[in-house]
């Protein structure tokens, strides 16, 4: 199966059901608290320049109107660079603002609920999940891919129990067929274990959002990526 660690990096990504084609390795997930003082889209344009092509905006704290203030220019970066914009949770303003899906916590509505609104067959839908069972079920549900954590240590996933490891890493993504991006700790360093245990890329938040060299410190991480491939 695609879980397979020596496989990972052959797409299309597909299984018996309809699974849109995954093309990033690289999840980079926003937070601009720790970013400040420089400017998010900033910071996103210092990503997109190193090669990230995939984005989540997760700003929970924001209403939707300043939701959809931050996220425009960022959507248009992302437009002008062929990157992928997420918006954690917020459908209504993942539409609004053209971005190519919406990222599920593991609270959120059924996947399936997202679908009933969003019927362009082109709209992603990533699902964070935390055990393999609920990830059965997100992908059961039609979730596009998953984030998985915590799989180290993290101070950005308090709330989420101890660490889970490389071994349920490695658990998950054979119990699923849908991407599974290793979330929760990961350093560039960590980067050649979470492939191993077969995740199909990795998802990060504190190791891109520095005030300062967050495209170097992404750059680390397509390197370990890109390396693995070859």
């Amino acid at each position: 199966m695609y879980g397979k660690a020596h496989q990972y990096l052959k797409p299309p990504y597909r299984t018996a059901r309809k699974i849109k084609k995954i093309n990033f390795r690289l999840y980079a997930i926003t937070d601009r608290h720790q970013c400040a003082p420089t400017p998010l889209v900033d910071v996103v344009s210092e990503l997109l320049d190193v090669g990230v092509n995939a984005i989540q905006l997760r700003e929970k704290d924001l209403s939707d109107t300043a939701l959809i203030q931050l996220a425009q220019p960022i959507a248009a970066l992302c437009h002008d660079y062929e990157a992928k914009l997420f918006i954690n949770t917020n459908t209504r303003v993942a539409r609004d603002v053209g971005a190519a899906g919406v990222h599920l916590p593991a609270n959120a509505e059924p996947v399936g609920s997202v679908k009933e609104t969003e019927t362009d067959d082109n709209f992603y839908i990533g699902c964070s999940v935390h055990h393999l069972d609920a990830a059965k079920k997100r992908e059961a549900e039609g979730a596009d891919f998953l984030t998985y954590s915590p799989i180290y240590p993290t101070a950005s996933k308090p709330g989420y129990g101890p660490a889970v490891g490389t071994a349920s890493l490695a658990a998950v993504v054979e119990g699923v067929k849908v991407p599974v991006f290793a979330l929760g700790g990961i350093t560039p360093a960590r980067v050649p274990e979470c492939l191993t245990a077969g995740a199909f890329g990795v998802a990060v938040m504190s190791g891109v959002m520095a005030p300062k060299d967050a495209g170097i410190q992404a750059k680390h991480y397509l390197d370990f990526l890109t390396s693995a491939s070859d």
